[in-house]
């Protein structure tokens, strides 16, 4: 009799166990502000898709919390990474410590540490800055802060760029000139 309620207790232990780190990785947190009765939601391990016109899933925004405050449309992300399902794309990672979505618009903007990496195996690439601007449905990144790019161990930096990823093409501001990062 006594085993019997000894694994009993020890089964209660595991599932509460289970169910409080379950719940400490994915719950949702809701605070309260002093100053007002706004209320700010919060998110850990978020994750946002976008998809084509078919439905078919094109992109995924990750971020490790996710907060927003009741009657604001503006998303803001903390410890941001974007990835592409794109089989021509799918050397793109991009990652930042900040971001911002808006609903009412396709841009999603990422500033701290931003790093837009291409694991390409024949030309491997990274860009650094510090702030862009991302249209993840059209697959283009723009910025007007200085940008340093590394490509085949060689480097360049500049300040401000447009860039098509499904082209593998970027613009840099004031010039006509294109230059690929194939």
């Amino acid at each position: 009799m006594f085993g019997f309620f000894s694994k009993l207790i020890f089964l209660l232990f595991l599932a509460t166990g289970s169910l409080i780190a379950y719940l400490s990785t994915n719950q949702i947190e809701i605070e309260t502000s002093i100053e007002s009765n706004e209320k700010i939601y919060s998110i850990k391990n978020a994750e946002f898709f976008g998809s084509d016109q078919k439905g078919s899933l094109t992109y995924k925004v990750f971020s490790k919390k996710a907060r927003s405050e009741s009657g604001n449309d503006q998303i803001l992300l903390e410890q941001v990474e974007l990835l592409y399902y794109s089989d021509d794309l799918n050397g793109w990672k991009i990652s930042s410590d900040k971001g911002e979505m808006n609903d009412n618009s396709n841009v999603l903007v990422l500033s701290g540490n931003v790093v837009i990496r291409n694991n390409s195996t024949l030309r491997p690439s990274i860009i650094e800055t510090e702030y862009v601007e991302i249209n993840p449905n059209k697959m283009t990144i723009s910025t007007n802060k200085q940008v340093k790019i590394t490509l085949n161990n060689n480097t360049i930096e500049a300040f401000g760029f447009n860039a098509t990823l499904d082209e593998n093409q970027i613009k840099f501001k004031g010039s006509n000139a294109r230059t690929s990062v194939e």
